[in-house]
């Protein structure tokens, strides 16, 4: 018994040994995975921590943002042509100290931030500063103070991300593809000082690419053009590729300062309205296209009329300007002196479908479409019904009526007339560039059709020069060329002061082309209420025609002096 017993107690003692060892067992377990559990979020979190504290041990500060560029047909840059001088500030006595003195020193307008903690930056417009924590940056300023071409090229929107209008957001996705920036890296200590004993890294990503949109403007006639205009309160002018189409300036005046749009906002004059796109009455310079229509429907060259200083149609009296008639005169006259009813009857004789047809086939009542957000307003002409009255047949014959057209389309139909016949369509774009040397794709090009024979393209061009040598566009005549052109005075039916006729406003245009022996551009000046197109547009074409020669040929002799130094 005694035996049995022992064995019992002993088998117990097994199985409270086996417990305490499976216990312990569990036990271990346990520990072992919550300290792997422990292990891993350690490891998960350290990554975090590790991120958090790298952020906090350095401060990026933006110096500049450029986005794509903007050239023109000879890839000179329309944008980014200003530099400004900016100093990425370290808040640091010395800093403080050299940005004041430099101050005093020029006059200059600098304002440290007292209360900086982080470095900052500070526009310099006169100066130069050289201390410890300041360095010295030449970035680029998107337009310039006097800026070429604003209502073509558009402006950003407030943070300078976007294209808001013209060019700027036309393409603004091709634009933002060449983003870049300029930034300073700064080393921060672990209570987020900057460390004055770290040098800064500098860091461009990107900056001043090179890549970009590419127009038709040529820089130096648009800024022939512009020049010629700072003058006209309100008005447009256009020059174009008589051959192709292609703009080669486009001025709206008043500008605004895409740099100071705000200025701009409360202009009664409205200058963000771009006046080359815009439509208005167009008085003789629509001329040409009844002399084409007649010449077409056979009226000799040489046909006379007797202009008795009036014409009566259907009962209606239309006066000529030159009340006592101008005697007998054929169509270079008619032409020289601008005689209402000279043109009228040719009118008659054509027909207004035959003159309406034509005008369409130049491009009236078309609008110029030059990407999916760049288009001109389309203009007007009579419509069938009207076209059934002889008297308004009368009145679109001299550019009168119902009839309204922009500054483009005036343009078309002088490339048309000086170019042999061919009607042209008018083209900004002229392809896109990685390098600022290098299109990589062009534009579509529509081929010129043509509209009426060489024959009568060489009768208008005879009157036009002639115009130009004796008639009412003498004052267009350039200095350094020959030209031919045609000045309209083009009554609005709107008064300045309701009753009184004296204060109706009136449109001064000049339409012509130069060389006059070989045309090459067609130029159309727009002044409103300028009153005589004779005595105000006409000088304006001269000097856009002069600024246009001696641009090209100063440009061709540095390009010849250039070739010569370059063979030595």
């Amino acid at each position: 018994m005694t035996k049995f017993s022992d064995c019992c107690q002993n088998y117990s003692g097994v199985m409270q040994m086996g417990k305490r060892a499976l216990s312990i067992y569990v036990l271990l377990i346990f520990m072992f995975t919550g300290m792997i559990c422990r292990f891993y979020l350690l490891s998960v979190a350290g990554d975090s921590l590790a991120s958090v504290a790298n952020n906090q041990s350095t401060f990026v500060l933006d110096v500049d943002n450029t986005r794509g560029m903007i050239y023109d047909c000879n890839m000179k840059p329309l944008v980014a042509n200003e530099r400004k001088t900016v100093a990425a500030v370290l808040p640091s006595p010395e800093a403080y100290t050299a940005l004041t003195a430099a101050a005093r020193e020029t006059g200059d307008t600098i304002e440290p931030d007292t209360d900086a903690t982080r470095p900052y930056t500070v526009e310099l417009k006169q100066t130069e500063v050289y201390s410890k924590g300041i360095e010295m940056f030449e970035t680029v300023q998107r337009y310039s103070k006097n800026q070429l071409a604003p209502h073509i090229i558009g402006y950003l929107s407030p943070d300078k991300k976007d294209g808001a209008a013209g060019i700027e957001l036309a393409y603004n996705d091709l634009l933002r593809q060449y983003d870049g920036n300029l930034q300073v890296r700064y080393t921060m200590d672990a209570v987020g000082r900057t460390m004055t004993t770290a040098v800064p890294e500098i860091r461009k990503n990107n900056y001043r690419s090179e890549g970009g949109v590419v127009l038709t403007l040529d820089a130096e006639i648009q800024r022939a053009a512009q020049d010629a205009m700072r003058g006209v309160e309100k008005g447009a002018a256009v020059v174009m590729d008589v051959q192709t189409g292609d703009l080669k300036a486009s001025v709206s005046m008043p500008a605004y300062d895409p740099n100071n749009l705000a200025a701009s906002l409360h202009d009664e004059r409205s200058p963000f309205v771009n006046r080359a796109f815009s439509q208005y009455n167009v008085g003789s310079t629509f001329k040409l296209v009844t002399a084409a229509a007649a010449l077409e429907s056979g009226v000799g060259r040489y046909a006379p009329y007797l202009c008795e200083g009036y014409v009566d149609v259907d009962g209606h009296i239309f006066h000529c300007h030159w009340r006592n008639g101008h005697g007998e005169i054929d169509l270079k006259k008619a032409i020289e002196v601008s005689c209402n009813p000279f043109f009228i009857h040719m009118g008659q004789v054509a027909g207004g479908k035959r003159i309406v047809s034509l005008a369409r086939e130049i491009g009236f009542t078309r609008a110029a479409q030059f990407s999916n957000d760049i288009r001109t307003r389309s203009g007007t002409l009579p419509d069938e019904r009207e076209l059934e009255l002889n008297t308004a047949v009368a009145n679109l014959s001299f550019g009168q009526g119902s009839l309204t057209a922009t500054p483009i389309q005036i343009a078309q139909m002088i490339c048309t007339v000086a170019n042999g016949g061919f009607a042209v369509t008018p083209r900004l774009v002229e392809g896109f560039t990685e390098n600022g040397k290098d299109l990589y794709e062009h534009t579509l090009s529509y081929h010129p059709s043509q509209v009426f024979s060489e024959y009568i393209s060489d009768v208008l061009r005879d009157t036009l020069v002639a115009n130009v040598v004796d008639g009412s566009g003498k004052l267009a005549a350039p200095s350094y060329s020959t030209a031919g052109g045609k000045t309209a005075s083009a009554q609005t039916g709107i008064y300045e002061t309701p009753g009184e006729e004296d204060s109706e406003i009136v449109h001064a245009w000049f339409a012509g082309y130069v060389p006059a022996e070989q045309p090459k551009y067609a130029i159309v000046v727009l002044v409103e209420n300028g009153k005589s197109g004779s005595d105000v547009a006409a000088p304006i074409f001269k000097e856009i025609a002069d600024g246009i020669y001696l641009a090209q040929h100063s440009g061709q002799a540095e390009a010849d002096r250039t070739k010569e130094d370059s063979s030595i």
